[in-house]
């Protein structure tokens, strides 16, 4: 009796005991803390997984964007993408694997939606039976159509009607045939499938030894009144009491249109009657002013001053004599019987001679304006001057020109200023050769022995030529203008001139040698995609 009583009081004292008992909650918790380690690493790990999803989906969206530019639809332009978010996904910083990836292209090509999955193996949740982690990134890039004006300066000389060379692919196409393939491919690129696009102007200035200003433009000529004095001095009028005292007959060695090329005799070989002796009877063509103009060498060459400060005088190439290589106003030159005073355009021999056929096509945002311009770069003539390209390209984007070029940059109060937000200017400036300023041919600068640069030795006209393209390009970066420079072809041009084509980009990578047909298209595509700037939108 009595042991089961002092072990009854023993059981008593143990059921009232406290001692030990944390020990299971304790067990508890350590195994929630545990499980909640687990789930903080793996989310941790699943986190750091997103996050390169999302820096790698990014990086795919901008690379897709790029080539959104050569003409790829969503079903070529998926895989392309995948390529980039696979390699810069990859790696041995997390052990993750891309499980879905899916590319959307907005109908107008200005939107580029990417989503990707990727799924992460677990590490500690596995012991509770999760054994992977998914996570998920959205990306959109949209190709930024903001502000925009380009002037491309392109080379039509004489040399871009010779064959490419070289070992290319096809050596045997003509350069100026590759300049339209390659120009077209830029236009493509910065339009897209639109045919117009807000606030992005593009305009094309061709030149050889001039540039052509459009005949629209006579205005900006300060030579109008000079022919009034000599207009009754050539031609069937010849002779009447307003020409000088010794009657200058159209066979006199005097005649104005031979000897005083400053004449703008346009004015009356336009308007004459049908059987006036400097119209062309087949095709109606006379030897008017083309549109071309001499630079103001004074000075302003390099500069962007308009018509306001100071005008230009006019291009006019003097009949030679039979002997010459202008004889306009003889036979053509096989010697056939043509009649006096025709048109042999087939030769470049015209008042204009030398002279770009197509004149400057002022900034629009119309697709198809731009491209029939570029189709219409024809009939290359003439020496190299390319300073002169560059300063007409300088101010086709200058604002002090705004007002002056009609159409559509009127309506637009184009060009705009330099510090426009969201705007940029940019100048392609393309050339095949050498400047060059030659005995015996006729310029924007007249005559070698002229000495309107400065100098009538061959050397020294074209080193003057050199500064002064080099002067340009500077005034035009100082102003912000992007400046990107493309030299074309295999022989043509100096050691020197590609340095100052270099020299002229604005950055080392904006300067593209280009010695094949393909060379040059992958020129202008690369140009074309670097102006179409690229930017994360979410």
């Amino acid at each position: 009796m009595f042991g089961l009583d002092r072990i009854g009081k023993h059981m008593k004292r143990l059921l009232a005991c406290e001692r030990g008992a944390a020990a299971p909650m304790v067990g508890v918790c350590a195994i929630m803390l545990v499980g909640a380690v687990a789930v903080a690493v793996d989310l941790a790990r699943a986190q750091v997984a997103q996050s390169k999803l999302q820096a790698a989906l990014d990086s795919a969206g901008l690379a897709a964007g790029a080539m959104v530019g050569q003409n790829l639809d969503s079903g070529l332009l998926e895989p392309e993408a995948q390529k980039y978010l696979n390699t810069n996904f990859g790696g041995e910083t997390i052990d993750a694997t891309i499980t879905d990836f899916d590319l959307e292209l907005s109908e107008d090509e200005t939107l580029v939606k990417l989503d990707a999955t990727a799924s992460l193996p677990t590490t500690f949740m596995r012991i509770f039976g999760k054994h992977e982690i998914n996570v998920a990134a959205r990306s959109e890039i949209t190709r930024e159509m903001t502000g925009l004006e380009v002037a491309l300066v392109l080379d039509v000389t004489g040399s871009m009607d010779d064959p490419v060379g070289g070992s290319g692919p096809n050596p045997s196409t003509k350069k100026i045939e590759a300049l339209r393939t390659a120009g077209a491919d830029l236009v493509n690129i910065l339009f897209g499938s639109n045919e117009e696009v807000d606030d992005l102007w593009v305009g094309v200035v061709p030149f050889s030894q001039s540039v052509n200003i459009g005949t629209d433009n006579a205005d900006w000529i300060a030579d109008l009144s000079n022919y009034t004095s000599m207009i009754y001095c050539s031609g069937p009028t010849s002779g009447t009491p307003q020409c000088p005292s010794d009657s200058l007959t159209i066979s006199s060695a005097r005649v104005s249109t031979r000897y005083d090329p400053i004449v703008r005799v346009n004015m009356y070989m336009d308007a004459a009657p049908s059987d006036w002796y400097f119209k062309d009877p087949t095709t109606g063509e006379r030897h008017t002013w083309g549109g071309c103009v001499l630079e103001r060498w004074d000075g302003r060459d390099v500069t962007d001053d308009p018509p306001s400060v100071e005008k230009w005088n006019t291009y006019f190439v003097r009949d030679t004599s039979s002997s010459g290589n202008n004889n306009w106003r003889g036979p053509d030159q096989n010697g056939n019987g043509n009649g006096n005073y025709r048109v042999n355009n087939d030769v470049d021999r015209s008042a204009n001679k030398g002279c770009p056929q197509q004149a400057i096509t002022t900034l629009t945002n119309k697709k198809a304006d731009v491209l029939a311009a570029i189709n219409n770069l024809v009939n290359p003539r003439g020496n190299t001057h390319v300073n002169v390209g560059a300063a007409w390209g300088w101010r086709l984007l200058s604002p002090q020109w705004r007002s002056l070029w009609g159409g559509d940059m009127d309506d637009n109060d184009l060009p705009l200023d330099y510090d426009e937000p969201l705007s940029q200017k940019a100048m392609i400036l393309m050339t095949d050769g050498t400047n060059t300023m030659s005995d015996g041919i006729y310029t924007a600068y007249g005559w070698l022995d002229d000495g309107h640069l400065g100098t009538t030795s061959e050397t020294t006209a074209v080193t003057k030529l050199n500064e002064k393209t080099t002067a340009i390009c500077n005034a035009m970066k100082q102003e912000g203008v992007l400046i990107y420079t493309i030299v074309f072809g295999n022989t043509g041009i100096s050691n020197a001139s590609k340095t100052m084509m270099r020299n002229c980009a604005s950055e080392t990578d904006f300067y593209f040698p280009s010695a094949s047909t393909e060379a040059l298209q992958a020129a202008f595509r690369a140009i074309g995609d670097s102006l179409s700037k690229l930017r994360i939108s979410r």
